[in-house]
Parts: C-alpha cells; sequence; structure tokens
C-alpha cells in the first residue's frame, strides 16, 4: 500500500498515477464508446432535419453540433439520447479509471484494465448513473412544489395572505433547493470516486455528495481548482513530447522512405485537421501561440497522390486519430484518479477512516473464490497421498 499524506500535497501525485497504459486505456474504452454514439446520433438527427451530411461533415468532421439549426422533436430527441450515452460512459469509465487508481494506491499492481472495466460497467454503471438523477429529481419535485405553491397563490385573498405568513418557509425551502443543486454538482464530480473506493451503492453516493458539501466545501473547490491546474499542465506536457515524437518519427521514416513518406504523413495530417478543424479553430485562440505547439504548427492542403498512396493516408489518418484521442484521454484519467485521492482525503478528514485499509466486497468475493479453487485441489491432494499410504501399508502387510 502506498502512502498518502491525506492533504493537498497528494493531488500533485495524480498525473503521475494517471500515467500508464492500464488507466488511459479504461479511459480512451470510455471516451470512444461513449463519443462514436453521440457523432454517429447528433448526424442522424441533423440528417433527419433536412441537413446534408457531406455539407455538415466539411464543417464540422468528428465534431458535429446542433446549434443554430432548427430540428424538429425526434431529431432533439436523438440527440439528447447521444449526449445521455455520452455521460453514461463518462461516469462508467471516470469510475473505472478510479477504481484502477484506488488499487495501485493499495499495491494491487495485478488489478487489470479488464477487472476495472467489469467492475465499471456491470457492477457501478447504475448506481453512477442513479446517483445524480436522483439527487436531480429531488431538486426537481422540490421546484415543482414551489410552482404548486405558486399556483395556490392565486387564491383570491387567502392566497396572498398564505404567501406572506409563510414566506420564511417558502425562502428555506428555496435555500435548501440551492443546497441539493450544489449537491448535483458535486456528485458528478466525486461519484464516480465513491463508488470505486468503497464499493457501495447510490445511496452512498448520495451521502457522500451532501457530507461532503456541507463539511467540507472549501478543500472540495480549492482540491478540484488544484486537481485541474494539474490535468492542465500534464495534458501539455504530454501533447508537447507527443508532437515532437512524431516529428522526430517522420524524421527517422522519410531518411529510409524518402518523399513517399513525407507525402503520406501530409496527406494524413490534411484529412486529420479537417476532421477536427473546430479544435484546430479553437487551439489558435490559446494565449502565446500555445495551439502551434501543441496541435498543428500549420495548415495542411490536399496532394494529387496515387489511389494506393490515397488509400494508405486515410488508414493512416485513422490511426493519427486513435493516438489522437490516446492523448486526450490521459487529462481525463488524471482527473479521475485525482478525484478517487480527493475522495480519500476528505473521507479521512471528515470521517477518520482511511479507505485503503479495508477490504471492499469485489477483494472479499475475489479471495472467496481464490479459496473456492484452492480446496478441491487440497483435497485431492490430501486423497492422492492417503491413496499412496494406504497402499504402502498393504504392501507391508
Amino acid at each position: 500500500m502506498q502512502g498518502m499524506r491525506f492533504d493537498y500535497r497528494d493531488i500533485f501525485r495524480a498525473a503521475r498515477l494517471a500515467f500508464s497504459f492500464q488507466k488511459i486505456w479504461i479511459q480512451f474504452v470510455g471516451l470512444i464508446v461513449g463519443y462514436a454514439a453521440y457523432v454517429v446520433l447528433t448526424y442522424v438527427s441533423l440528417a433527419l432535419a433536412g441537413q446534408h451530411i457531406d455539407v455538415l461533415w466539411a464543417r464540422y468532421g468528428l465534431l458535429p453540433c446542433v446549434g443554430g439549426f432548427p430540428l424538429p422533436w425526434y431529431s432533439w430527441l436523438l440527440f439528447v439520447i447521444g449526449c445521455l450515452v455520452l455521460f453514461i460512459s463518462w461516469l462508467a469509465a471516470s469510475t473505472g479509471v478510479a477504481r484502477a487508481a484506488y488499487m495501485t494506491l493499495k499495491g494491487n499492481h495485478f488489478y487489470t484494465w479488464k477487472e476495472a472495466l467489469r467492475f465499471a460497467y456491470k457492477k457501478k454503471a447504475g448506481s453512477a448513473v442513479a446517483t445524480p438523477m436522483i439527487i436531480a429529481l429531488i431538486a426537481f419535485f422540490i421546484g415543482l412544489g414551489g410552482v404548486v405553491v405558486g399556483l395556490l397563490g392565486r387564491i383570491p385573498y387567502a392566497g396572498e395572505l398564505g404567501i406572506s405568513l409563510f414566506s420564511a418557509v417558502w425562502f428555506m425551502a428555496s435555500l435548501f433547493l440551492v443546497f441539493v443543486l450544489l449537491a448535483l454538482g458535486v456528485s458528478l464530480f466525486l461519484v464516480p470516486a465513491v463508488l470505486a473506493t468503497t464499493d457501495d451503492d447510490a445511496f452512498e453516493g448520495i451521502f457522500q455528495s451532501f457530507s461532503t458539501l456541507y463539511a467540507q466545501p472549501w478543500r472540495f473547490i480549492l482540491y478540484e481548482a488544484l486537481l485541474t491546474v494539474v490535468a492542465v499542465v500534464g495534458f501539455g506536457v504530454f501533447c508537447f513530447f507527443a508532437k515532437h515524437a512524431w516529428g522526430m518519427m517522420t524524421k527517422i521514416l522519410i531518411w529510409g522512405m524518402g518523399d513517399k513518406y513525407a507525402n503520406l504523413s501530409y496527406a494524413a495530417s490534411y484529412l486529420v485537421q479537417g476532421w477536427v478543424y473546430p479544435a484546430v479553430a479553437w487551439s489558435r485562440m490559446l494565449p502565446a501561440n500555445l495551439g502551434y505547439i501543441l496541435f498543428f504548427s500549420k495548415d495542411f492542403t490536399a496532394l494529387d497522390l496515387p489511389a494506393v498512396t490515397t488509400i494508405a493516408s486515410y488508414l493512416f489518418a485513422v490511426v493519427m486519430t486513435v493516438i489522437g484521442g490516446f492523448i486526450v484521454a490521459y487529462p481525463l484519467a488524471v482527473f479521475n484518479a485525482g478525484n478517487g485521492m480527493i475522495f480519500l482525503v476528505l473521507k479521512k478528514i471528515k470521517d477518520d477512516e482511511n479507505l485503503l485499509e479495508r477490504k471492499d466486497r469485489e477483494e472479499e468475493e475475489d479471495q472467496e473464490e481464490d479459496i473456492e479453487e484452492v480446496e478441491p485441489e487440497a483435497k485431492k491432494a490430501g486423497g492422492s497421498k492417503k491413496a499412496k499410504t494406504d497402499s504402502g501399508k498393504s504392501s507391508k502387510k
């Protein structure tokens, strides 16, 4: 088990903790599943609204948006479903990354990414989604109650008097509604970490969201701000070295392959830049030319290449996009691993409980399975020894 200081200094370890193939891969799988559903359903919704896919693809590529388009209700429904799939996949992947980071902190370095994904998607996905939904429903019904009170206030004479006499009650209810909405925001950050470290259900997520907001609000805010800085800086450093590694690879292969690889790489870069052009435009808005340092440093144009090279450039562009997605998954993994550490710290501070020192249900189940696997082998070994002893006694007789 790795030692923790249980204060803000632990958050700086999030970048190092998340920098592993296991955690980045878990985050990447969740990202690609949810984002693929979002892209497909968004384009389908726009197509059903009468928009031309080729025009939309040239404009948005892999970053579609429905803003500014008049859509019928069924197109909005598809778009909302895509957003929900992305949201659910995000919560599940966040739980998986936090679980893998938690196991690493406990010293279990043999915990695999398959186990983390199974834990997140099969065991905890429902709880991860149910927690913010239940809190949102609580806020909804409180607000609905306020609407009903407002309708009762329309009653002549009695309505005005009732609203005035019980105004303190309505104020307290509104104050509680604000508290519930803040707890909803906390749950979106902490619920994957709560489920990953406690191996509990949605009720624990709800309780810890309200408990953290009430007991440690400023620590939570400051820790999240610090974690955001760590994730952004880690992402920038990773992008910087990844870009230079790509440039080195390009130079080395050009030395061997010559202009054929240069044309192939250039054509693939042109395709990728077109697929993610909104992100390219956003990156150019960063101060101090950071977009050029971390992203595409120039605009690419189309080349007239042979058919084989063109096909290869599309394959190469797909690989580049996957690598880019893997790099984008890193700061998200930092964020989720860091949230796991934040909850461990806050849990220790407010409840004086070190979750790294206890075994949860999954670990107990694994231990029981190991015992069940060992017992039959021990019985077989014992039976064989007994048979040998009996045969030895009979031979002596």
